[in-house]
């Protein structure tokens, strides 16, 4: 039964039927993306089809199943995109966080983390219940370790501490605080007093002082690279 609900899922999930290799056929892709992100954000996962799809972006839909299987590698692929945009903001702007001092530089992680996380939030909200469903579970895995091994390489040794560990708890918690906060709370987001709570419960975890220099210090960051 196990067996067949993991072929099951395998099939719905196939995420690219033929890849587009020219210019025209990328360009169709990203519209047919575009379109299916607008109609998440509008109507939900459970409520759109290829259909909807293909007339929100203005292609046939022969034209979508050229490129994907069904709804659901579509949006598989909208997530992928996503996740991707996060690596490389993460990776473009860790340059400048990496060369300051350990204080600043876990707070000013925390606050690129909610960054990114605010861009796409309406987005964001309407995929985390079912990202993981449509997502490659080891793309999933990858994504979260790249994020683990930017906080690893950027954290203050902390004697007596498995720093591989922590970073992975610093990681997965922050993803699971993000997450409940797009169910329940999306305007907790934007709300600096949450952001506020949130540094201070890994600057205690991580037995870090937050003083009031570093809490109030306006950064002028330098530039350097995180790995």
């Amino acid at each position: 039964m196990i067996q067949s609900m993991e072929k099951e899922k395998t099939k719905k999930t196939k995420i690219i039927v033929k890849a587009p290799t020219q210019e025209r056929s990328r360009q169709t892709v990203a519209t047919i993306l575009d379109a299916c992100s607008r109609l998440l954000v509008s109507e939900g996962f459970y409520s759109i089809t290829t259909d909807k799809i293909a007339k929100e972006a203005g292609v046939s839909i022969g034209s979508l199943y050229q490129f994907f299987g069904n709804k659901e590698s579509v949006v598989q692929a909208v997530v992928k995109n996503l996740m991707e945009e996060d690596k490389r903001l993460m990776s473009e702007k860790m340059r400048a966080i990496s060369p300051l001092p350990p204080e600043q530089r876990v707070k000013a992680m925390i606050e690129l983390s909610f960054e990114i996380c605010r861009r796409n939030y309406e987005l964001r909200a309407k995929l985390t219940t079912i990202q993981y469903y449509v997502a490659e579970a080891a793309y999933v895995s990858d994504f979260i370790r790249f994020f683990q091994e930017v906080v690893r390489y950027n954290l203050p040794q902390i004697p007596g501490k498995d720093m591989d560990k922590v970073s992975y708890v610093i990681v997965n918690a922050f993803i699971g605080l993000v997450n409940t906060m797009a169910i329940d709370n999306p305007n907790y987001i934007n709300d600096s007093s949450v952001l506020n709570e949130i540094t201070q419960m890994f600057y205690k975890y991580l037995d870090i002082p937050q003083t009031a220099s570093v809490e109030n210090k306006t950064t002028t960051y330098g530039k350097g690279d995180f790995i």
